[in-house]
């Protein structure tokens, strides 16, 4: 009887044991998951506007003294994209920062002219039809002035306003 005994407490001591790595080997796998979680939720806070096309960490502008700068770019009529025969004439107006970026704006006019003809005829009218088209487009051609400028870090336009945005479909 007393081996009889001895068994049983084998018996359940294997169990016991088996019990704890299971419950070790559980807590590993909650702890893995929270930790992986943790990682991407932090990633889509730091990335998580890249949506956009990249997205860039905000930078301070001054304020500035007196009236906004701005000039008026001429007017741009080009064929859109697609076998619509759709055509597109807008007219813009590009906010600056100072009287310099004014004078670098000119100066860079001609290859400001081209990036823009590229970009714009790129463009199919059913994206340009909707209102979130439009912002997009005031975006990228923001974004092509600055480097067509050379800008670097440094971003001479603030803004773009479209004054007329004409399509035409045939």
């Amino acid at each position: 009887m007393a081996e009889e005994q001895k068994k049983d407490k084998k018996a359940g001591g294997g169990a016991n044991k088996l019990l704890v790595i299971v419950i070790v080997l559980l807590v590993l796998v909650l702890a893995a998951v929270g930790a992986l979680t943790a990682y991407v939720f932090s990633s889509m806070q730091k990335g998580g506007a890249a949506h956009a096309e990249t997205v860039e960490a905000p930078v301070k502008k001054k304020k500035k003294d007196g009236p906004p700068i701005f000039q008026k770019l001429d007017t741009f009529v080009v064929n859109l994209a697609g076998n619509t025969g759709a055509m597109l004439q807008i007219e813009m107006q590009a906010e600056l920062v100072d009287e310099d970026a004014k004078k670098r704006f000119t100066d860079y006019m001609p290859k400001v002219r081209s990036a823009l003809i590229l970009l714009l005829s790129s463009k199919s009218a059913e994206e340009l039809a909707t209102p979130d088209g439009k912002v997009k487009l005031k975006a990228q051609v923001k974004k092509i002035i600055n480097e067509s400028m050379d800008a670097g870090d440094e971003e001479p336009v603030d803004s773009v306003l479209f004054t007329s945005f004409i399509i035409q479909e045939q």
